[in-house]
């Protein structure tokens, strides 16, 4: 803290002189992606109680690295700096996407379908700002996984898992349309502003032929077409190692036609190769699947789903 009076003494540029190296990274450390990987994570302790004071007073193990940087922690730097320090990542993360050794720089935040609503309303630093605010100058992607159900789970499981997502889906679509800004590609300076991506990306291994995938479909297709009327750039993926399907869906998919949907199924799956041929079973669930991607995702975009 003696130290973080002395910083807060400096006039504001070199405040943020300060800020930006401590957001600096390298093949050794990157507090860019520790922010954005473990920020559900920045309430668990740093330290433990013992009375054996022989001991390290740190949480033993790997784990204790899965957090956002101490210097963000108004707990050690003092509610100005952490506050400070994270609107300099506010402005400038994103926007210099020049690589750096071997580490490319963040360019994109992912999210857990379940994680969207404290994305979206939690203060997590206790310092009056979501994660949802410090970001919206990066590209989103959202993990859907119908998996985190069994099949074997209660159908009163399945139902406040899908409610869950539901009340997720519900806060997204609350966040403002922002433009995403580059000052500086990986090739040269050049200013460039577009729609924000949000990849909407469904990961798929079991349960094909229940109504769970049903379910989630309409789930996505809700935040599909509530995101994509605000003005993002909205794409969908779906991947199941299982089945070897993997899909893209961009804008063009509203122009297929039914010559389009008959032939893509293979012609845009990623995941075939000629030395492993598809079994007819998987052919089967493939078929499956990508009808229940066009029903519910391209056919039926506003219907609004009830878990129950």
């Amino acid at each position: 803290m003696v130290v973080i009076a002395r910083v807060l003494e400096l006039p504001r540029e070199l405040r943020d002189a300060v800020y930006m190296h401590a957001w600096d990274f390298d093949e050794d450390k990157d507090p860019n992606r520790d922010l954005l990987y473990w920020w559900d994570s920045f309430d668990d302790p740093w330290f433990r109680k013992d009375d054996d004071v022989s001991k390290s007073p740190w949480v033993k193990g790997f784990y204790r690295f899965l957090r956002p940087p101490h210097f963000v922690d108004k707990a050690f730097v003092g509610e100005q700096f952490a506050k400070e320090a994270l609107m300099q990542f506010k402005d400038g993360v994103g926007r210099d996407l020049r690589p750096t050794g071997e580490r490319n720089p963040v360019a994109e935040c992912r999210l857990m379908d379940t994680s969207l609503g404290e994305f979206v309303n939690k203060d997590i630093f206790g310092l009056g700002l979501t994660l949802e605010e410090l970001v919206r100058n990066l590209d989103l992607r959202i993990n859907f996984i119908p998996d985190a159900v069994p099949a074997l789970l209660m159908a009163d499981d399945m139902n406040a898992y899908l409610s869950d997502v539901d009340h997720s889906v519900t806060a997204l679509l609350t966040i403002p349309y922002t433009n995403r800004i580059i000052t500086h590609n990986e090739h040269s300076r050049h200013f460039q502003t577009r729609p924000r991506i949000i990849d909407l990306a469904i990961c798929h291994e079991a349960n094909f032929e229940d109504e769970l995938l049903m379910c989630m479909l309409k789930l996505v297709a809700r935040a599909y077409h509530g995101l994509r009327a605000k003005g993002f750039t909205v794409k969908i993926h779906y991947r199941s190692e299982v089945i070897k399907l993997g899909l893209l869906f961009e804008d063009d998919v509203w122009d297929w036609t039914e010559d389009d949907w008959r032939v893509n199924l293979t012609a845009r799956n990623t995941l075939i190769t000629p030395r492993f041929p598809i079994t007819s079973r998987k052919r089967r669930l493939q078929a499956i699947v990508w009808k229940q991607i066009r029903d519910y995702l391209f056919e039926a975009p506003n219907e609004k789903v009830s878990p129950s």
